[in-house]
């Protein structure tokens, strides 16, 4: 065995090897960690023994990266599964939840979005979703651009008319809504439509979400001939509209080839540690829609390697797999890869490479965009460094600061009178957010209209975790080890008064060297101690625009946290108080009744018929709304 040469003949080289010996010969996932208990990398195997043991053999030939990787390692942790789709699963979410640096990495800045079509419910809707969940619905994509797949819903929702609303349908007649009057839904809450009728319309949208445009026309040419022969001519007018609408989506596609299998066409580009991957999806011959991601952390990594893993981080998602994936190389382990999308599709997955002929041909065409794509990516990439580092260039001189602020933490209080007052903390890294460490204040105590007390309670508690000792002990919270880290300038939304109160805090805290400014919003002057008068930086400097943007977003932040607890505070009835009814069984109360009003109008015998109700907290329910003095309108907890 290669033991790392960091830990070789010492005591975590031999729990390494104690490790390596006792490894499981069973399907499961693997992480490798090093001394400081970050995760380097996360991979999947058949078997664990073999494929961990074969990282530190020191007769096989790894690439720098790997070589790098293993001189790092002190322990192995393995999750041993059941089969091979659930170690793609629990690899794929590791890898989203650790961000090992080994790993190649499909770019996760927010969750990308699906259309889904929610079987799971009576009278299913098609809607927008940025969460995959097992809950009988089905789901399409994922989209990078939401703009499109909202386009996209707008138009099945007016090819189709399916309801947009959450009722529950079919308990209680409702009136027909506004969808109705303009025939975008057939008021199935009205019982003007049988759920019959409304799936065979859901299916209708299944073939069209999944390319089978030719069979859908055929199908709805059929039922407007029967119903203009029916003498239906209103139906039959509606069902000509769907099918132009139909056709019209049917002449922008693009014929691939005649072969009616379902596959989609993958092809990358790769540089500067990044890669571009295309994914033509091909539906019935047809070209239906195309999509691109970036792929971080492939320097040095082999594109089949690249491939490998975007097929188990793509797929892993919840996207739809077809029966057929075309890659333009071979890709790394790709049985393996084939047997879990196999399993987690239900059937056969075939994972071909073309190499000649009209397939070939069309792969180059996916090279091509992906090519473009990394170019755009690049490109824009560079020009927002450069914008970035010219703004805290000039921020820094305008400031005179001993350093660029290369982590700027901006704060912002909100709040109505005095209540619900809440802060933010914004992190920009080099320019840029960082949103994984933004954090939101619910200041402490009485609550006042006083922004200078309450911005100083909330630096004093963010500062407080800049104390070395505390930050070495190890007694912090994990997520809040991030707070440990130095901010090289500290940005308050506000003006001298603010600005002064923080002043006594760095005082009292002995962070006096800590740069700190403030920005009004009036003139946009900025703020400095100790300074008579204001900076002023040029209405178009790269550095007020970057300060500018870093406060809009810390004011963002903070009035978004602010509205959320003000409208919980906004959410009360009586219901709220009685004994023995919580939030599950005033859930069921409302559902069963529909209103608060209603259930003070139920009967006790009525109220004993709802789940989770006995005969005795029916009575007392009954008993206790009958007191005339309860309001059951909303009214507000403050």
């Amino acid at each position: 065995m290669n033991i790392p040469p960091a830990s070789r003949a010492d005591g975590p080289a031999q729990a390494l090897e104690d490790q390596l010996e006792r490894l499981p010969a069973e399907p499961g996932v693997y992480q490798m960690i090093d001394a400081g208990r970050q995760v380097l990398y996360v991979g999947k195997a058949v078997d664990l023994r073999s494929r961990v043991r074969s990282y530190f053999q020191s007769s096989r030939v790894h690439q720098w990266r790997t070589d790098a990787m293993v001189e790092r390692v002190v322990e192995i942790r393995t999750i041993i599964v059941k089969n091979e789709v659930e170690a793609l699963l629990l690899e794929c979410n590791l890898i989203k939840q650790h961000k090992p640096p080994f790993n190649v990495r499909l770019k996760d800045d927010k969750k990308y979005p699906f259309l889904k079509v929610t079987l799971g419910e009576p009278f299913p809707r098609v809607i927008f979703t940025r969460t995959v969940v097992q809950d009988g619905g089905r789901y399409y994509g994922p989209f990078t651009n939401a703009g499109v797949l909202r386009d996209s819903i707008e138009l099945i929702r007016r090819v189709f008319p399916l309801r947009t609303c959450k009722q529950d349908i079919g308990i209680k007649y409702r009136r027909p809504c506004l969808q109705y009057h303009i025939k975008r839904c057939m008021a199935p809450c009205a019982f003007l439509q049988t759920e019959q009728e409304y799936n065979a319309i859901v299916g209708d949208v299944l073939l069209f979400l999944e390319g089978r445009h030719d069979v859908l026309v055929r199908r709805l040419e059929g039922q407007m001939r029967q119903a203009s022969e029916g003498l239906a001519f209103e139906h039959a007018g509606r069902l000509r509209d769907r099918i132009a609408d139909l056709k019209r989506v049917m002449a922008r596609q693009e014929v691939v080839w005649r072969s009616q299998i379902d596959m989609d066409l993958i092809a990358g580009a790769h540089g500067q540690g990044v890669s571009a991957v295309e994914i033509f999806f091909v539906r019935g011959g047809k070209l239906i829609g195309q999509e691109h991601f970036i792929v971080e952390g492939t320097q040095g990594r082999d594109p089949g390697h690249i491939f490998s893993q975007f097929l188990a981080q793509f797929y892993a998602q919840g996207a739809r797999i077809p029966k057929e994936i075309m890659v333009e190389t071979a890709i790394a382990d790709a049985p393996e890869n084939e047997r879990a999308l196999s399993g987690m599709r239900g059937n056969r997955v075939r994972i071909v490479v073309p190499w000649r002929g009209q397939r070939a041909d069309y792969m180059r065409k996916v090279k091509r965009n992906a090519e473009q794509h990394l170019a755009d990516f690049l490109s824009k990439t560079s020009v927002a460094a450069e914008r970035a580092a010219l703004a805290l260039e000039e921020l820094a001189a305008g400031l005179n600061l001993p350093a660029l602020p290369q982590r700027i933490e901006c704060f912002d209080i909100s709040h109505v009178q005095g209540t619900n007052v809440v802060g933010s903390m914004v992190v920009f890294e080099d320019g840029c957010p960082s949103k994984s460490e933004y954090r939101r204040f619910k200041i402490q105590g009485a609550e006042k209209n006083d922004d200078f007390a309450n911005m100083a309670q909330m630096l004093r508690r963010r500062l407080r975790y800049l104390d070395p000792n505390q930050a070495a002990g190890g007694a912090m919270p994990g997520r809040e080890k991030k707070f440990a880290r130095r901010p090289s300038l500290l940005l308050i939304d506000g003006g001298r008064g603010q600005l002064s109160a923080i002043g006594d805090v760095l005082r009292e805290m002995d962070l006096v060297a800590l740069p700190v400014v403030a920005l009004a919003k009036q003139f946009e002057e900025v703020y400095l101690p100790d300074e008579a008068e204001p900076v002023l930086f040029a209405r178009n400097s790269p550095a007020l625009h970057l300060i500018q943007r870093i406060r809009d977003e810390a004011h963002r932040f903070a009035v978004t946290y602010h509205r959320t607890l003000r409208g919980k505070g906004q959410v009360a009835s009586a219901l709220d108080d009685l004994r023995g009814v919580g939030p599950a069984r005033r859930k069921t109360l409302v559902e069963k009744f529909g209103s608060a009003s209603a259930v003070r109008r139920a009967s006790v015998s009525q109220l004993e018929t709802v789940p989770g109700i006995s005969p005795a907290l029916a009575r007392s329910i009954h008993d206790s709304l009958q007191d005339p003095t309860i309001d059951l309108a909303v009214q507000g907890r403050d």
